[in-house]
């Protein structure tokens, strides 16, 4: 490894466990976390966390009074709020507010990256939430959130690396996967990165590992092996939709205009914009 090579992964792990939580924001992620993931959990489950977040439940007032769930009548009312976005959308909404909140306080990340990010993610989580649902092969609320989540290193690239989004669309990543150019750029790759965010955050070690290991095809736990081929499937998906392609693949073909009105629904129901600096 070049030594100019070696102190940009040193720069860049600097960063990346500098980033701190506020200790209330840390319980709350944790509880997130625990409730989403959970099936059995409820409406009130979710409302014990979030009411004691007075700038959350602010945005889920607000959401729930947007045009995508205001049925005529505002509430000001945070119980009836999260009932009109109903549980599973309330999962994923809250999930995406909390992570968008704590990075953008932390990271200085310029507005066109933000969106590019955000844009990816959301489309690879929905697409990982309907392949669980039509495969059965795992847990849709799981699958949603790892997916989500699987990118989420490179926000310390974009934030300490003022040409990183050039390089990135430089690269064909059916010819060479982006962590390996990472690697060679860098020193360290997006997995590994965002591997220490999880374990920060201290998510589910099974979604820590798919986190640090979605490129890494020899390195796939039994345990994981599922939840670990669908975020593989929806990710490549994002970058390559011919219609040569697995069966998987042509579920997500089918349901590629479904797709595309949730990521549009949720970039709006999130306001991105008022998170760029």
């Amino acid at each position: 490894m070049y030594p100019e090579v070696i102190v940009i992964r040193q720069r860049l792990l600097s960063k990346t466990y500098e980033l701190k939580l506020a200790p209330s924001m840390q319980c709350i992620i944790d509880r997130t976390i625990e409730t989403v993931t959970n099936p059995a959990s409820s409406i009130t489950d979710i409302l014990k966390i979030i009411e004691i977040d007075p700038s959350i439940s602010a945005k889920i007032l607000g959401i729930a009074n947007s045009a995508y769930y205001n049925r005529g009548t505002n509430t000001c009312d945070l119980h009836h709020a999260l009932i009109k976005i109903g549980l599973n959308e309330l999962k994923n909404v809250i999930l995406c507010l909390l992570i968008v909140d704590n990075l953008l306080k932390e990271l200085k990340i310029r507005f066109s990256d933000l969106l590019e990010f955000w844009r990816h993610s959301i489309y690879v989580a929905h697409s990982a939430k309907i392949l669980a649902e039509k495969t059965l092969d795992y847990e849709p609320q799981k699958a949603y959130i790892v997916s989500l989540l699987h990118d989420i290193g490179k926000m310390v690239f974009y934030s300490e690396i003022d040409d990183y989004s050039k390089i990135t669309h430089g690269v064909d990543v059916r010819e060479r996967p982006i962590w390996e150019t990472e690697r060679e750029c860098f020193g360290i790759d997006h997995q590994e990165i965002g591997y220490i965010i999880a374990k920060k955050w201290r998510l589910p070690e099974t979604v820590c590992s798919v986190i640090g290991n979605h490129h890494n095809t020899c390195n796939s736990e039994n345990n994981n092996r599922n939840l670990l081929k669908i975020t593989r499937l929806v990710d490549g998906f994002f970058y390559c939709q011919d219609t040569n392609g697995s069966p998987e693949k042509l579920i997500l073909l089918k349901e590629k205009n479904n797709i595309r009105m949730e990521v549009k629904k949720n970039m709006a129901i999130i306001n991105i914009n008022s998170h760029a600096g």
